[in-house]
């Protein structure tokens, strides 16, 4: 006959774990699935990051601007005076210069009207492009090297749009492209506009001329009369020039003056 007490030990442990169990049962019902469906939302934003980011940056209007041909593509006469940068000059337009610094990469030209003229051989344009092109496995997402320069990878960036992302290809090598072009026209158009006015839209142009080309940022002959210039020779090596001053200020140089100097850029001694 069992021993009534160690017969009531197991019936108060029955009841214990039923007590446990029954609950945990409830829970893991509950819990399990809750799981699986955290796994698969967190899949599925995986596989559509790449739209997820271009639809976040289309917020940004400027983003959705590509490049246009140059309003005009006269040129004005330029005076004599010359730049010398990183094995290049060009001569200056005929706004009085009242001031001219230079550092190891950047030359600074401020004018009677108020206005400045920065040159610079390398910027962080520049550099986001170099790291784009060092990594590999970005670089395996571009066509297997039908870009191959610096010029060639930021022409395909300003011409890249957020609607170019479908999300209907959720994680292909076509919208990761998107994404990285993206990335790369954000960072270029945020450092080539003045810090009074980082955020505003502006319009892109294409430059081509004799020796260089590249794009051009902002128009210089509308308000806030401020532009950026990258500009890249057949060798790829890179100039930035930036047409800016103090707030508020007023037109700096024309067009056809910007033109003119862009056309007159060549190996010093050389005209």
């Amino acid at each position: 006959m069992a021993d009534p007490e160690l017969k009531w030990w197991h019936v108060r442990w029955r009841l214990a774990w039923r007590a446990i169990s029954r609950p945990a049962i409830v829970s893991g019902k509950i819990i399990v699935p809750l799981c699986v469906l955290a796994v698969i939302g967190f899949g599925i934003i995986y596989l559509m990051q790449p739209w997820l980011f271009a639809k976040q940056m289309s917020k940004s209007e400027r983003l959705n601007i590509i490049p246009a041909e140059l309003p005009t593509r006269s040129e004005s006469p330029l005076s004599n005076a010359t730049i010398d940068v990183d094995g290049l000059s060009f001569q200056l337009p005929r706004e009085e210069v009242i001031r001219t610094l230079q550092g190891d990469s950047i030359r600074l030209v401020r004018f009677r009207n108020g206005g400045e003229l920065w040159i610079n051989d390398s910027s962080l344009g520049a550099g986001v492009l170099d790291a784009v092109l060092n990594n590999k496995d970005v670089m395996r997402l571009f066509n297997q090297g039908q870009i191959r320069s610096k010029f060639e990878l930021m022409q395909a960036a300003m011409y890249a749009t957020p609607d170019q992302a479908k999300w209907w290809r959720f994680r292909s090598a076509s919208n990761q492209r998107v994404e990285y072009l993206l990335f790369a026209k954000s960072l270029v158009l945020t450092e080539s506009i003045p810090s009074a006015h980082p955020f505003s839209r502006r319009p892109i142009y294409m430059i081509s001329a004799t020796r260089f080309h590249g794009f051009q940022i902002g128009n210089p002959d509308t308000h806030p009369f401020e532009a950026d210039l990258e500009l890249f020779d057949q060798n790829d090596r890179y100039l930035n020039f930036t047409i800016t001053g103090p707030e508020g200020h007023g037109q700096v140089l024309t067009q056809t003056e910007i033109n003119a100097l862009v056309a007159s850029i060549r190996p010093p001694g050389m005209r």
